[in-house]
């Protein structure tokens, strides 16, 4: 299957020891050095009345954060069905749900677990907008998003994608290279997807144009037009920094995933600005290097596993030893906090596979 990122490096990868002109790359040890300093908000458009906005929709609302989970995937599923009929997308009943998740912001919380529960073999192109979708929400919150802005940037992340229903399956699921004609053929799913969503032009006027700029990058690396900075609307960086992540972190029949601290490394570090500085330093504190549960690997040799995240110090989470650095099994329960010591450091994390047996 071909992926959304690996086209991207035509115009936008830049590797270790690569340069862009003159711009210099955000380094992994310096960006939490970075105040956060608050960009000019750019003006967005409002919906006539987001709080009758999805009222009218007869799917049920689950409780339970794994079936709510399916419904997303389910609605969309919809959606593409909707695309590949060339019928008028209908909106009420993904509307119906992302006011439920807004409405109570603990839910976009509780429900991430449910993603990574979800079967491997899902289709990419139906789970991929519903986890960028979380992720973006996760960041609105962080950003002090109200409801209003929330629900267009959810609604944004949903339907980044959908031009791409509209491309040859031939194409989308190919494993092997992409040709160059093939590699045009995909850029062009943001104007595509602008295209399809025209009749909620008048209701949802920002989440058109988050669609047709979630591939533009910082320095104007990215396409279909090439933006720079300010003039690439903010639900389009925080999406593109979340199709990025996600593109990472799932499995491919040509790529085997890269374990998180990976993934955000290079998200940070291998990429010259294609990220807005604001947007990678929240992210990184929203979605942390380090989940819970998650293995790492100290420059003493010992392996740990990550018992509590730290919002404040994202490299420097509560761990709890697991291996000793000679691969002997802890005999004590040993809780090291990482932000009190300064003498042992987080050097790499560890895939569960990969702890000595």
């Amino acid at each position: 299957m071909s992926k959304l990122s690996d086209i991207a490096k035509n115009t936008e990868g830049l590797g270790p020891g690569k340069k862009d002109g003159g711009s210099s790359g955000i380094r992994f040890s310096e960006l939490f050095k970075q105040s956060l300093a608050h960009e000019p908000e750019q003006p967005i458009e409002k919906a006539a009345d987001f709080a009758a906005v999805g009222k009218s929709a007869k799917r049920d609302i689950p409780a339970d954060n794994e079936t709510l989970y399916a419904t997303l995937l389910q609605c969309m599923q919809d959606i593409r069905n909707d695309v590949k009929n060339r019928n008028i997308i209908d909106s009420e009943p993904i509307l119906a749900v992302i006011n439920q998740i807004v409405a109570s912001p603990e839910i976009i919380l509780s429900i991430y677990p449910a993603m990574f529960k979800a079967a491997e073999g899902e289709d990419y192109y139906i789970r991929q907008p519903v986890d960028t979708m979380i992720y973006a929400l996760k960041i609105g919150l962080r950003l002090n998003y109200q409801r209003e802005k929330l629900i267009e940037l959810a609604l944004a992340a949903l339907l980044q994608n959908v031009g791409m229903f509209l491309i040859p399956a031939d194409i989308v699921d190919k494993t092997g290279k992409l040709t160059d004609q093939e590699i045009e053929t995909i850029k062009k799913h943001p104007e595509t997807g602008r295209d399809i969503l025209l009749p909620m032009q008048k209701d949802f006027p920002a989440v058109i144009e988050a669609v047709y700029q979630h591939h533009e990058r910082e320095s104007g690396q990215g396409y279909p037009r090439g933006l720079k900075g300010e003039q690439i609307i903010e639900y389009a960086k925080i999406i593109g920094i979340c199709d990025s992540y996600e593109a990472m972190t799932h499995n491919r029949p040509h790529k085997k995933a890269l374990l998180q601290f990976n993934s955000v490394r290079q998200l940070i570090e291998e990429k010259e600005r294609l990220f807005s500085p604001r947007i990678i330093k929240v992210f990184v504190e929203e979605m942390s290097l380090y989940p819970v549960g998650s293995y790492v690997r100290l420059n003493n040799g010992a392996i740990g596993m990550v018992m509590k995240i730290n919002h404040a110090q994202p490299v420097k989470p509560l761990i709890k030893v697991i291996f000793d650095g000679l691969g002997n099994r802890a005999v004590e329960d040993e809780l090291l906090d990482m932000s009190k010591t300064s003498v042992l450091n987080i050097i790499d994390a560890v895939a569960e596979s990969d702890l000595p047996r």
